[in-house]
């Protein structure tokens, strides 16, 4: 598993002068010398192609056909779309009508997905940038920064979140879990973009994917400041999962597989028992994110053992030791009843933490508490240590 911050990052020698771009048709995306001849015989082609292929390479430049802006793919830092869409680190340079030049402006991530070859995919992209149209500057949202065509590719250009997801940045710490202080300061921030930018009273949202792997924390190099913002629709893309070999099968990668449901496909297999039909169904979600992050990953292999989970959860209004004991002891009760006391009897989480991940996994929705008022809770109202916080996310690349 990589950094998505370290591999494959060019010298800064291939980035254009900021007076002028130097054109190499061969290394240009979207420009006229990569003009598609025939499409109909490129379809047809396209079905021999495997599902992660992408002509869209790290060193490549991609050019918007509409405003003549350049982005330099750096390195490939996930996917999405099932690995039909591939994600990069990319260097952004503006080009100017005026001086007719191009002028370097920083890093943005990039999703680039071949519309001829993933026609489906790329209608599902266009309706998310639909969807996430009017989020382009928000603070605790990452929006879109532009979206554009060429003649092979979709492209969407998103600020660039340095450190990947949290479900990325903890998967490079041995235990996977997440201290409870930080969850705090990780789930307030959720908290605040879907109160003020999802859950409005006029024209409400739902995000429908709250989890672990949406949640991306960037903390800029001149300033050392952190943010951490939640991806919604258009900007969501897996941070973890990048360079999949080509000549994998399907058979490899399922034994390769963990033994536990995809967290990836959180919004199918733990959304609220109601459904996702509204912003009640978002805290649920927050409230299965607050396990993943606590626990490091949900020990389950349907979404039957997970409900079982969150019923003991509700009754006993504690935490256990372990998700995976309390299923163990669930199949064998007739032998470990007193072992399933003994797993909440120890004192793991505070009291606020567990109180409020309660309340958001309540059955009803109505009784779920809104944004709004999990932000007044007392867990969230505690002074945190930001700095500590970011202490933490900076030592993940150590740990690589």
């Amino acid at each position: 598993m990589q950094n998505p911050t370290k591999p494959f990052d060019l010298p800064d020698d291939n980035v254009a002068s900021s007076s002028s771009t130097i054109r190499n048709p061969r290394m240009e995306i979207g420009s006229s010398s990569s003009r598609i001849v025939n499409s109909r015989r490129r379809i047809s082609l396209s079905l021999r192609k495997p599902r992660n292929y992408c002509p869209a390479r790290v060193g490549k430049t991609i050019i918007d056909p509409n405003k003549n802006h350049t982005y330099l793919l750096k390195n490939e830092i996930g996917s999405s779309s099932n690995g039909a869409c591939h994600v990069y680190k990319a260097l952004f340079s503006k080009y100017s009508t005026k001086n007719r030049a191009h002028t370097p402006s920083g890093h943005v991530t990039l999703k680039v997905i071949n519309r001829i070859i993933f026609v489906n995919e790329s209608k599902e992209l266009q309706h998310s940038i639909n969807v996430s149209k009017g989020y382009s500057t928000t603070i605790n949202l990452i929006g879109i920064k532009n979206n554009f065509n060429t003649e092979e590719f979709k492209c969407v250009s998103l600020p660039y979140m340095s450190h990947g997801s949290l479900r990325y940045i903890l998967s490079t710490r041995p235990d996977k879990k997440l201290p409870e202080e930080f969850i705090a300061i990780a789930l307030k921030e959720v908290l605040i973009g879907l109160q003020d930018e999802l859950h409005l009273k006029i024209d409400s949202r739902v995000h429908n994917t709250l989890n672990a792997g949406d949640i991306f924390v960037d903390i800029n190099n001149a300033n050392g400041e952190m943010l951490i913002k939640l991806a919604f629709e258009a900007s969501v893309y897996d941070s973890e999962d990048i360079n999949v070999e080509e000549n994998s099968n399907e058979e490899e990668d399922i034994s390769r597989s963990p033994p536990f449901l995809d967290p990836k496909k959180i919004a199918i297999w733990g959304a609220a028992p109601e459904g996702a039909i509204g912003p009640k169904s978002d805290i649920w979600l927050l409230g299965i994110t607050a396990l993943e992050l606590a626990y490091g990953e949900l020990p389950v292999t349907n979404s039957e053992e997970l409900i079982r989970i969150i019923k003991k959860i509700r009754k006993k209004k504690r935490f256990p030791i372990s998700l995976e004991k309390l299923l163990i002891v669930k199949k064998k009760r007739w032998r470990f009843k007193k072992t399933e006391h003994n797993l909440f009897k120890q004192k793991v989480f505070s009291e606020k933490f567990e109180k409020m991940v309660v309340k958001c996994l309540s059955k009803n929705p109505r009784k779920r508490p809104t944004a709004k008022q999990l932000l007044k809770s007392s867990f969230f109202k505690k002074q945190r240590d930001i700095e500590k916080f970011k202490q933490f996310v900076l030592n993940t690349e150590e740990n690589n």
